[in-house]
């Protein structure tokens, strides 16, 4: 049985091996791919004629060079599938479409507020099919990536613990029943790493956490290149860290949590209150000048105060290479980045203010990586 594992094992990393070579060389031939990888030529044969199978690779016809035997050159296709990704916060739901390059097809943002019992499911439903009309390769899709505030049961499609939402044990199996693909569950601060990874693609083999801050603050972890998720899926919570003592009583039932003074509605909050002003927007609050004032820079100093309690915290635990910062508050990072960093790295244990970095990708790193999670089974379906 052990042998068995490992035979599947290898054979799936040697298709991630050979896709990944294909996707960075659009033209290329069995013999290149050998050579360059290390990969026996009858084992590459195997792997091309499998994408070859589902049009992942298209035989062009033979190379032009001047040798007496010509090589067959393959072509790389990544418009063959596609795939789909949603992020839902409290007030907005976000869906973009992708190829197998992570190119977006298609993107759209809806800001309303919408989610209660009732209506969370059917709401994405009924969004999901006006974003899909009018695509002309339906059948071409393999899946659709859910990113969620909250712990996620992606295995049986349920959200588990949804408290910014207020919903517990709320299963989203009917979305799949209703739109006829398979849908997969991530925690949205899981799908920030997995995003993150693949959009900077120089993280392989670092230890990394990426901390998503949006209605919910959480943090996906990446150990040896590997999304740690815990024995239960409740890994990098960070947002119900306590950060005060008897503070603000947080939805989970804890007191003083990270989240309750960091999220963007609690920053949002916190402005409405200090300038009384209601009905104020995130990007408002920068784009009115708001944090340009005496009162909005103490408001930022604390601020910086219980997120640097937050990342100090994650550091200590595990000594990462990097901490990437993700969400919103990543477009306006040269507000708080050096106060930040000096908070961050003031002791004897924490020096190196590299490993503290802001997303380039502010909260699109989210989506992308709901998107990306269908085409990991897409691999594994080839065996």
């Amino acid at each position: 049985m052990g042998d068995i594992i490992y035979q599947k094992k290898e054979k799936i990393r040697n298709i991630n091996r050979v896709y990944w070579f294909i996707s960075q060389n659009k033209f290329f031939t069995k013999k290149e791919i050998s050579n360059s990888l290390n990969i026996s030529f009858p084992t590459v044969t195997k792997i091309i004629n499998l994408l070859l199978e589902k049009r992942i690779v298209i035989d062009i016809g033979l190379s032009k060079n001047n040798t007496k035997r010509k090589a067959t050159v393959y072509e790389y296709n990544p418009n063959s599938f596609y795939s789909i990704g949603i992020k839902l916060e409290l007030n907005s739901i976000s869906f973009i479409l992708i190829n197998l390059n992570g190119d977006e097809i298609k993107k759209t943002v809806i800001v309303r507020d919408f989610f209660n019992e009732e209506n969370f499911v059917s709401y994405i439903i009924e969004e999901l099919k006006i974003f899909l009309k009018n695509f002309p390769y339906p059948e071409n899709i393999i899946g659709v990536g859910i990113s969620l505030s909250g712990i996620v049961d992606s295995q049986n499609k349920i959200l588990k613990i949804g408290t910014n939402f207020n919903l517990y044990e709320k299963s989203l199996k009917t979305i799949e029943n209703a739109v006829g693909y398979p849908i997969y569950l991530i925690n949205e601060a899981n799908a920030g790493a997995i995003g993150e990874f693949f959009l900077n693609r120089t993280f392989d083999e670092q230890n990394i956490a990426f901390i998503s801050i949006d209605s919910g603050i959480g943090a996906g972890i990446v150990i040896e290149g590997n999304l740690y998720t815990g024995h239960s899926s409740k890994a990098g919570e960070i947002g119900h860290f306590t950060v005060e003592n008897h503070g603000k009583k947080c939805n989970c039932g804890n007191e003083g949590c990270l989240e309750m003074y960091c999220s963007n509605r609690a920053l949002v909050k916190t402005f409405e209150q200090e300038f009384n002003i209601s009905n104020l927007s995130f990007i408002e609050i920068f784009s009115k000048h708001l944090v340009d004032t005496e009162k909005g820079r103490e408001i930022l100093r604390q601020y910086t105060d219980y997120l640097a309690s937050g990342i100090r915290g994650l550091l200590f635990m595990l000594d990462l290479d990097k901490v990437i910062i993700g969400g919103l508050i990543s477009n306006y990072c040269d507000y708080i980045k050096e106060d930040l960093e000096n908070k961050v790295f003031n002791n004897i244990f924490l020096k190196d203010k590299t490993v503290l970095e802001f997303s380039k990708y502010s909260d699109y790193s989210n989506l992308i990586g709901a998107a990306f999670l269908p085409f990991n089974d897409l691999f594994i379906h080839l065996l």
